[in-house]
């Protein structure tokens, strides 16, 4: 499971950010628990929080999918464009007034990624039996 260990491990970095972003707006705005209203602080919640939502899912279908000896080309270019979508929308997420590029095709990239690997597994899956 090469692929998912390297897209894993990229992926683990992102997430220290995230959370250390989370932790470094609470400081500022002085806020433990929730978000006391502060706009920064809620686009850090829910950076992270999104990245918690997909992240584990996607990590499990590519690891299941390597286990299950799918073409692997096809789950490195999924990781990969999973890996890139994730950074694109945390990195952004709440940095543009209005539309947000780099978002939307985070979101886009995170959704194919796993909608693919997701039809991938249940053909893989068939073709086990």
């Amino acid at each position: 499971m090469t692929i998912t260990l390297i897209a894993a491990s990229f992926l683990g970095l992102l997430f220290v950010y995230l959370s250390y972003n989370v932790a470094k707006n609470r400081g500022r705005a002085k806020v433990s628990v929730g978000d006391g209203g502060d706009e920064q602080l809620q686009n850090a919640i829910r950076a992270h929080g999104n990245f918690a939502e997909y992240t584990p899912f996607a990590l499990v279908l590519f690891g299941l999918l390597e286990t299950a000896g799918a073409n692997q080309i096809l789950v490195l270019v999924l990781a990969s464009v999973f890996v890139a979508s994730r950074y694109a929308h945390g990195l952004t997420f709440g940095k543009f007034e209005g539309f947000n590029p780099f978002r939307y095709w985070g979101t886009v990239g995170t959704w194919l990624t796993i909608l693919t690997a997701s039809v991938v597994g249940v053909l893989e899956g068939y073709s086990l039996i």
